[in-house]
């Protein structure tokens, strides 16, 4: 479907929304309310073309205009691409504190409303000089000063920039690539400090061309410059000319040496015969230089000229920005990762022209790989832009390898628990690195900056072991997440090695929830957290879905756990609680539409918000507030009216983990329907227009999105937690999203996705940065969640088995996949009574002992054959329950790129 029939047909939808939205001011005479319309009079057209394949998205024109996509290594630092197709370093690579909301305050959202572009904190640019016979040398910049036709291609982590001129005065096409190498799997080719530009260029002329392509760079000052030598030396290396711009410590000290602000940078071409122009020598001035590479190009011959843009800041520090005791305890110097590979910025080029065609090869592999998709290529797409998080400046991988994250720019330190329980795109592609949080962090309770304590609570911050009174120090549903995420990266494991090392801690850390769970007043648990609970950031009381889902999930989690280490007793005992919890949800907070909040009469939240323990005046004032309920006959629950967005979270982790479901399936399918009906708007002026979230505005009226929740059938009562209700996180409308794909909702999953795409669009906000509390906000790589939901990929690595289980286009389905050891794509196709499978490893290797596989409603299995590189037959066993089939091989499988897994079934 065109374009332009697309964007018409939204904004007729739209449009009646607008419709709707004055229709129900006009009837509301009083006090108005905010209003979600349930009829959401979408054009069935456009509901239509969100399934439909669609070209790759080429961004051109007012598109261009907030384009950032991050192209640096992960965790070493902010770089972004722009539109135009220039680079744009940010203040973070070398060291200095990147503020939240480009400064406007540190949890305003500004940059949603009002999107900054900020200009580069390490100059830089690169420019083309043509040369013809008999005419005059014509210079160009490589940027929107003197291309005014640019296009611009974004498939993270690779950028695609034609350089254009309307009036094609041009005897040649300029193309370029820009990238970090980003290799699934592989930290070491993935966190250099590093941002390729590859150039191409073609003579579309009749005669020959010459050419030169011209990159300038220059060092940062140093803040005491008097105390550096700025030195600018020129490097030759194998296939590599570079130019070192960095400092040397006028005297040995460490106060200079180990300054976040001292190093340098690089600027390399992969071209033996490059020339260097050092320029003018200043030791007290920021090194600055220039490095050319010259060629000519016959008619129609295409050549490519490869530059590196490479820098070395060692000194990183973690301070503890913000809260008084994390800054007391703080590490301080901590170091990058890279430390351990380099010594200067030119090592970091060196290394990469030594292993370029490795390097470049494997990144876009996994592009093309991921790519290689019957998804719709504007939710392929969107699935992936979130990613580039890890490559913007929340995120750090400090010298002991260790992962530390803020949850956005500058916003809120500690990998924080809760907001990392969304955060599913590092766990997939990156295990070791989730693996080190878990290691250095959660589960450590010696050392700053860690958060296990004897009693087994977590700092959802990682810090304060054993001090309970500090902020932070307990979090219901990040205890619940570090259950689930410890199973999560056993998972993506080769083996029990990983669960073994922290076994003994994961019993502490279930057992702790468990105490919260009346363990603590002398009771026996019942699988319901009833007590003062985490909602993001405020304490409330009560059950309610958020919070009891994760908490099931949890113990379902440890029950297997307990299973894989050999503690069955300790396992059935899990089940138990979970049993209870189970049946009390069911029984007690169902309505027959969605789960909902139960709140103890009298009781007071919002309280004691930083810690997640009672003060002695709070416990006063709940006892005079439950005394009173009381006595004036209120039963001891009074039943919220919010339909919560995230009401399925912990059944979300539950398929995630192949666990199953842990409630009812119906009442799970009508859940994800009632999300859909009551918090997504197609326009969110019907809300916004009468209230004003708390604290930032994340969409504008007029655009289409999710709110956190909805009261469908009364107005909100006073002792309701309605902290962020009416606030739009994508990573929440993420969430719901894959519980409505699950659910079987595809077409209310893909509304709410393509919500977010439209308001980050380009012309609008940058599509790579999703805001929340600040820029890049970690919580919005749930979106890979979306690729798990969609596939109904599950995956045990220790015990060998993978299984699929497509939800959208059954028939002919194709998608990414990763495991422990290696990635590639699975295939599905479906004709008549049979069915074909596929598993084809790109990149490293899978062991796997079972496959299952979901199959056409009502089949029944005859045969099965199955195949490796498409000529070794397997043995294998299958059994088929319902529509799923278990694939058994009588030994276990391993598959090394490029192999191939072949399934035949009728």
């Amino acid at each position: 479907m065109k374009l332009a029939y697309v964007l018409t047909t939204m904004m007729l939808a739209l449009t009646a929304v607008e419709a709707v939205a004055q229709e129900v001011s006009q009837k509301s005479p009083g006090k108005l309310e905010p209003h979600i319309p349930q009829e959401k009079n979408l054009d069935p057209n456009w509901v239509e073309s969100l399934f439909e394949k669609g070209q790759r998205k080429v961004y051109a024109g007012d598109e261009l205009e907030h384009i950032g996509m991050p192209c640096g290594g992960i965790g070493a630092g902010q770089v972004e691409v722009t539109g135009e197709g220039t680079l744009r370093f940010y203040c973070s690579t070398f060291n200095k504190f990147q503020a939240p909301n480009a400064g406007h305050g540190l949890s305003t959202g500004y940059q949603y409303l009002n999107p900054q572009k900020p200009p580069s904190e390490i100059k830089n640019s690169f420019s083309i000089t043509v040369r013809q016979q008999g005419q005059a040398d014509r210079q160009y910049s490589l940027s929107g000063k003197d291309f005014d036709d640019i296009r611009f291609i974004g498939e993270y982590p690779v950028a695609q920039i034609e350089y254009g001129q309307k009036d094609k005065n041009l005897p040649v096409s300029i193309r370029s690539e820009v990238f970090s190498p980003f290799v699934p799997l592989d930290v070491r080719s993935s966190a250099n400090p590093l941002t390729v530009v590859r150039f191409s260029v073609t003579n579309s002329d009749s005669k020959m061309v010459e050419l030169s392509l011209t990159g300038a760079l220059e060092n940062i000052p140093f803040p005491e410059k008097e105390k550096v030598r700025q030195r600018q030396v020129e490097k030759r290396g194998k296939g590599v000319v570079g130019l070192l711009l960095d400092m040397q410590s006028v005297e040995e000290s460490d106060a200079v040496v180990k300054h976040p602000q001292f190093g340098g940078v690089a600027l390399s071409v992969l071209d033996e015969r490059a020339l260097v122009n050092m320029g003018a020598s200043n030791p007290a001035a920021p090194a600055v230089g220039k490095l050319r590479s010259t060629f000519a190009l016959q008619p129609g011959e295409t050549k490519t000229c490869t530059f590196l843009v490479s820098w070395f800041f060692p000194n990183h520090h973690e301070n503890g920005n913000r809260y008084t005791d994390a800054v007391k305890e703080a590490p301080g110097w901590v170091g990058r990762i890279y430390n351990n590979w380099y010594g200067d910025a030119f090592d970091v080029a060196e290394y990469v022209a030594e292993n370029y065609e490795h390097l470049y090869s494997s990144t876009t592999l996994f592009r093309d790989t991921y790519h290689d998709t019957t998804l719709p290529y504007w939710l392929a797409n969107r699935i992936t832009m979130p990613v580039s998080t890890l490559a913007c400046a929340n995120v750090a991988i400090w010298e002991n390898g260790r992962m530390y994250c803020y949850e956005g720019v500058g916003f809120c330190m500690g990998t924080c628990g809760h907001v990392y329980n969304f955060a599913t795109a590092v766990s997939k592609l990156f295990p070791s690195l989730e693996r080190s949080v878990r290691l250095m962090q959660d589960f450590k309770g010696e050392g700053k900056f860690c958060g296990y304590s004897k009693s087994g609570r977590i700092n959802f911050r990682g810090y304060g072991v054993d001090k309970p009174e500090v902020p932070h120090s307990y979090a219901s549903d990040a205890q619940s997440g570090y259950v689930l995420k410890a199973y999560r990266e056993h998972l993506m494991s080769p083996d029990n090695a990983f669960l073994e090392s922290i076994w003994d801690k994961l019993k502490g850390t279930i057992g702790y929830h468990i105490y919260k769970d009346s363990g603590e007043v002398g009771l026996e648990p019942n699988g319901v957290l009833e007590g003062e609970q985490t909602f993001w950031d405020p304490m409330w009381y009560g059950p309610n879905p958020y919070n009891n889902t994760l908490y099931l999930a949890a113990l379902r989690a440890a029950e297997e756990m307990a299973k894989v280490m050999g503690e069955p007793e300790l396992a059935t005992r899990y089940r138990g609680i979970f049993d209870k919890g189970r049946a009390y949800m069911v029984e007690k907070m169902w309505n027959g539409e969605f789960y909902v909040h139960l709140y103890p009469a009298g009781f007071q939240g919002k309280v004691g918000i930083k810690n997640g323990f009672k003060l002695a005046m709070e416990t006063e004032q709940n006892a005079i507030g439950f005394i009173e309920a009381f006595n004036r006959l209120k039963p001891n629950y009074l039943e919220g009216g919010a339909c919560d967005a995230q009401q399925l979270f912990g059944q979300n982790w539950a398929h995630q983990l192949g666990l199953g479901y842990i409630l009812p399936p119906d009442q799970c399918r009508t859940a994800a329907k009632s999300t859909f009906a009551y918090c997504w708007t197609p326009n969110i002026g019907t809300i916004y227009n009468v209230y004003r979230p708390h604290a930032r505005q994340l969409a504008a009226p007029g655009e289409a999105a999710m709110v956190n929740a909805g009261w469908p059938h009364k107005t909100r009562q006073k002792f309701e937690n309605t902290h962020d209700k009416w606030n739009v996180w994508t990573g929440l409308e993420y969430e719901a999203a894959c519980d409505m794909i699950t659910e079987g909702l595809i077409k209310e999953g893909l509304i709410s996705i393509r919500s977010i795409h439209n308001r980050y669009n380009g012309a609008k906000r940058n599509p790579w940065s999703e805001v929340e509390g600040s820029d890049h906000y970690s919580r919005a790589m749930h979106s890979w969640n979306v690729l798990l939901a969609l596939s109904g990929q599950t995956y045990d690595g220790p015990a060998g088995k993978i299984g699929f289980a497509p939800r959208i286009t059954p028939e002919a389905f194709k998608c990414f996949f990763s495991s422990a050891e290696g990635w590639g794509s699975f295939e599905q196709k479906r004709q008549g009574n049979t069915q074909s499978n596929r598993l084809t490893i790109m990149w490293g290797r899978l062991e796997s002992q079972t496959l299952s596989l979901q199959l056409a409603s009502a089949k029944q299995v005859r045969w099965v054959e199955v195949e490796v590189a498409g000529k070794t037959p397997i043995r294998s066993r299958f059994s088929q329950e319902g529509g799923r089939l278990l694939i058994s091989f009588d030994k276990p499988i391993s598959l090394n790129a490029p192999q191939t897994l072949d399934i035949k079934l009728d």
